[in-house]
Order: structure tokens, then C-alpha cells, then sequence
């Protein structure tokens, strides 16, 4: 009897708390390992709350958060800072008022929360190389500390380069080149760098086990690829080049959220310490932006608030020109890689033949000329090019001009790179000389 007793009012209280907690829905692309981690956390710190959690990919999520009342979603957490940008722009955010004490505004010049207070950064990630030390040493070339290192004509075809157009963080890879040299010799490097490389057009992950494996001696990649890779067992190091980016990953509260001091309360979580030391756990390895935390991080994990590098980067220049962008990479690069490895090849050797001062061969630097020639100059906020390339996804017309634009210009590089090609092929049979 006693038992009866005691059994009835805890059932009662249970079934009072599972009743009575607000639900608070989360849309996230995040995998699962990261979100489990941050729900457990949460939901033993809050027990009256719980996390409904919907998966979506930044280019799924934004129509589903452009509906009426952002489709019933609480809080925006994932590493797309574009449709932070178009949800702003639609009204679709929140002003957090949160309290930022221990929050730093910046990582050198990279901000790390919106200026209007609608979306902040949760955790960074910086761009760098992923390398296999014994590749290196068989190649007999020194630990690279630059981009322009990897430009070395004894890493011929043991650099892997993700395509722009097929990987997700790659693009602003390409821009931040492009932004740190500018963008005639931005692209200059690119070209070099690429006649080095196997180009990669999977997944992230796919860059690191190429070099973990041995079939290449350097990945262009993000630290946290490279640290899980590590983590598992691979055999790799991971530099940051002197000059690099950080590409922040963002949370923030929809404006129709049905439970806004509870969406606050998990945004406020996640940035707390408790929140960001769950960044450090072996299954996620991600880098916090709160500076305090990283007294407790593991010795794999760097500080980029104490790294001497130059960071400096301008995101929103980034994704304005993106289309563009990966339109002139796959045209110059992807879609002419023989031709442009081949060309380069070509190039070194009419330069080795051409020395000491192959700058005063005509022919030679006329060659240098037309392989670095572009079709498109540096566009500005008034450029139609441009314009019609941010337009393309939804405008049939602009998509049409920016198709064959992408023809002529894929059409181009081929000439030009043939053109260069047979230039380089006089100097080396010596009938043009100094």
C-alpha cells in the first residue's frame, strides 16, 4: 500500500513536467553528434525546456525560414553567414539583447556578431593546410607558411584543391587570396597553385584523406577537417599560412519566435563557457569564440585570439562576388586543368631555359601575358556582370547571359592557354632567344 502511495504522486510530477515543458525549435545543419551534445547539455541545465530540432542545409533552410512566422523555427544555428544576411535583410531576426561580456566584436578584423545585433557568431573556423610530413620529405620541400608556397614546382600534382562551384567552404577560400593579393595576381596564384593540384569536387573530409592516405602531400582544407581527421588516427598536421580567414558560424532568433525568452535562453547557452567548452569534445573540435575558454582546451586545439596571423577579410565583398567568382575558377581552372597544367609546365621550363633574366624575353613574358589574361576585370557594386551572376538563380535572363558568358570564357582560357603553350615551346627550341 505504502508503495501505491509513493508511486502515484511521482507519476504525477512526471507526467506535470513532461507537460509543462516548452518546446523551442531549432534549425540547424549541424550533424548530429554536435546538436546531441549541445541538447543533453541544455535540456539538464533547463528541464522545463526541450529542443525540437529540424535538419536543413543552408540552401533547404532559407525558403523554409523565408514562409510566414519563419515556419514555426525558434533559433537559426549553422555556418552560412549569406542567409543570415537575406534573413536580416527580410525582417526575418530578432534583436538578441544579450549580454556580451567576454564576447569579443572581432578576431583581428573579422566581426564576430552583426552590427545590428540580429545574428553573432557561436565558432570559428580558419582556412589552412592539412599536410603529410613524409610526403613532404620525399618531395624534399620544406613545411609550407604561405599560399604561395604551395606554388613550388616540386608539389606537381600533390596539391588538393576543392573546386569552389562543389565545395562548400571553398569559395571564400578562393576569395580571400583574391581580397590578401588582389585580384589580377589573386588569380595569378590561384592559377599557379592549381597547376600543382588534383582537384576535388566531393565533400570537405575528401581533401584530408587524400593526404592522409598518401596520394597527395598538401590539402587545402578548414582546422576542424583536419582535426577530426587527426583525431582518428591519421597520420597529418595542420598549419594556418600567415595570412588566412576565419569564417565565423552564426546563431541567432527568428522575429515571430512563439517562445523568445526561451530561444534566448538556449542562445544564451551556447555562448556561455559551459556552452563553448562542449566545442573541445573529441566528436566536434570546433574553435569557441569566447577567449576564456581555451585555458581548458586540449593541446590540439589552437587559440586563433592568440595567433600572430594576418586575418583580414571582407565576408560581405566575398558573397557578393561568389557567383562570379566560382564561375571564372571553374572556367580557368576546372574546366581546362589539363590544358593549364600542361601550359605551366611549359612556362617553367622556357623560364629555367631563359635564365638568368627570363623578364627580358618578349616572347616569354608575351606567353606569361596571354596565360594570365582575364576576361572580367575586378567588378565594383555598379558591375552588370556582377549583378546578373548574384541574379542568375532567380532571373531566367540574367541566368541565360551569365551561361554563355561562362562559354566564352571556358572558350577562352583554352586559346589563350594553347596560344602561351606554343609561345613557351619556341623559347625552348631556342627560336627565341635573349
Amino acid at each position: 500500500m505504502l508503495y501505491r502511495h509513493l508511486l502515484l504522486p511521482a507519476l504525477l510530477l512526471l507526467h506535470t513536467l513532461t507537460t509543462s515543458a516548452q518546446t523551442i525549435t531549432l534549425m540547424t545543419s549541424y550533424p548530429q553528434p554536435v546538436v546531441s551534445a549541445f541538447q543533453q547539455a541544455f535540456e539538464e541545465q533547463h528541464p522545463t525546456l526541450q529542443l525540437n530540432v529540424l535538419w536543413r542545409m543552408p540552401f533547404d533552410a532559407l525558403p523554409y525560414l523565408l514562409q510566414p512566422q519563419q515556419g514555426g523555427v525558434d533559433v537559426y544555428w549553422t555556418p552560412s553567414q549569406t542567409n543570415y544576411l537575406r534573413l536580416k535583410a527580410a525582417g526575418a531576426l530578432a534583436p538578441l539583447k544579450l549580454d556580451r561580456i567576454g564576447l569579443p566584436d572581432h578576431l583581428d578584423q573579422t566581426r564576430l556578431r552583426d552590427i545590428d545585433d540580429t545574428f553573432i557568431a557561436s565558432e570559428i573556423a580558419g582556412y589552412g593546410l592539412f599536410i603529410n610530413p613524409q610526403r613532404l620529405q620525399q618531395l624534399a620541400v620544406a613545411e609550407p607558411t604561405s599560399w604561395h608556397d604551395l606554388t613550388n614546382p616540386r608539389l606537381r600534382g600533390t596539391v588538393a584543391l576543392p573546386v569552389p562551384s562543389a565545395v562548400g567552404y571553398a569559395p571564400m577560400l578562393i576569395d580571400q587570396l583574391l581580397q590578401a593579393d588582389g585580384w589580377q595576381q589573386g588569380w595569378n596564384n590561384w592559377q599557379a597553385i592549381a597547376a600543382n593540384s588534383q582537384l576535388v569536387d566531393r565533400r570537405g573530409s575528401f581533401v584530408t584523406d587524400k593526404v592522409s592516405t598518401g596520394q597527395a602531400a598538401i590539402g587545402l582544407t578548414m582546422d576542424f577537417f583536419a582535426n577530426a581527421t587527426i583525431a582518428s588516427g591519421a597520420d597529418g598536421r595542420f598549419v594556418y599560412p600567415q595570412q588566412t580567414a576565419f569564417n565565423p558560424a552564426h546563431i541567432a532568433l527568428m522575429t515571430d519566435s512563439r517562445q523568445p525568452d526561451a530561444a534566448r535562453l538556449f542562445i544564451r547557452f551556447v555562448l556561455s563557457k559551459a556552452g563553448q567548452q562542449l566545442l573541445f569534445h573529441p566528436d566536434i573540435r570546433k574553435l569557441p569564440i569566447r577567449p576564456s575558454v581555451y585555458q581548458q582546451a586540449p593541446d590540439n586545439i589552437p587559440n586563433p585570439f592568440g595567433l600572430a596571423l594576418d586575418s583580414r577579410y571582407n565576408p560581405a565583398k566575398g558573397l557578393s562576388r561568389r557567383p562570379l567568382t566560382n564561375a571564372l575558377f571553374d572556367a580557368a581552372i576546372t574546366h581546362n586543368h589539363p590544358a593549364l597544367i600542361e601550359t605551366s609546365r611549359l612556362l617553367h621550363q622556357a623560364s629555367q631555359l631563359a635564365a638568368p633574366e627570363p623578364e627580358n624575353n618578349p616572347i616569354l613574358q608575351q606567353a606569361y601575358a596571354l596565360f594570365h589574361r582575364l576576361p572580367v576585370t575586378e567588378p565594383d557594386a555598379t558591375s552588370e556582370i556582377l549583378h546578373d551572376f548574384q541574379q542568375r538563380e532567380h532571373n531566367p535572363a540574367a541566368d541565360a547571359r551569365c551561361q554563355t558568358l561562362e562559354q566564352q570564357w571556358q572558350g577562352e582560357f583554352a586559346r589563350q592557354y594553347a596560344a602561351a603553350a606554343d609561345l613557351a615551346r619556341q623559347v625552348i627550341a631556342g627560336e627565341a632567344t635573349l
